[in-house]
């Protein structure tokens, strides 16, 4: 899990008969949460350390490599008409190389809207492509009555439990909830 988990929905559990047991309810979740958060920390921190000296490591294995794909480019490069006349491709005992065409791609001189702009004005609006979407935002703000929408809020209960250490923000995980 790669998120810091800070407010637990519902599931069925043992039920507490008073708010002195809540009370303890959210204090155990508190501590049990403490404990993930921190063993998910431990984890990102080794994680993190892990690449850093694997890169340190590879470094100069990198740099080889590079070096050796070079010397192969120059070899490789002023026979290319000699090499390909065949296949584009060059397969020997210990592997492969050779040239191969990009997929096409579509570069732009100037501004995506310059070029828009040109297109339109050009008659050759259809390269130019119009995507619509539903602006939900708006519509939970007028909430205008249309069939096949329909408006909807659901009453979750949720638990923050008091915790060691400071949450940058509010990340919900369900525990009851099918994924």
């Amino acid at each position: 899990m790669n998120q810091t988990i800070v407010r637990i929905k519902k599931t069925n559990t043992v039920i507490p008969t008073d708010l002195n047991e809540a009370n303890a309810l959210l204090c155990d979740l508190g501590s049990l949460q403490d404990e993930i958060n921190a063993a998910e920390k431990e984890l990102k921190e080794k994680i993190a350390t892990l690449k850093m000296e694997a890169a340190k490591k590879l470094e100069s294995t990198f740099t080889k490599r590079d070096n050796l794909t070079n010397a192969l480019f120059a070899f490789a490069q002023p026979r290319q008409t000699d090499l390909t006349k065949d296949a584009r491709s060059i397969a020997l005992r210990c592997g492969t190389f050779g040239w191969r065409l990009t997929p096409p791609r579509v570069e732009l001189a100037s501004s995506e809207e310059e070029i828009i702009a040109v297109l339109k004005g050009n008659d050759k609006a259809d390269f130019v492509r119009v995507k619509e979407t539903l602006d939900r935002a708006l519509l939970l703000e007028k909430k205008p009555c249309v069939e096949g929408i329909s408006y909807v809020q659901n009453d979750e209960f949720f638990v923050v439990p008091v915790q060691k250490f400071e949450k940058p923000k509010t990340l919900t995980h369900a525990i009851d909830r099918v994924k």
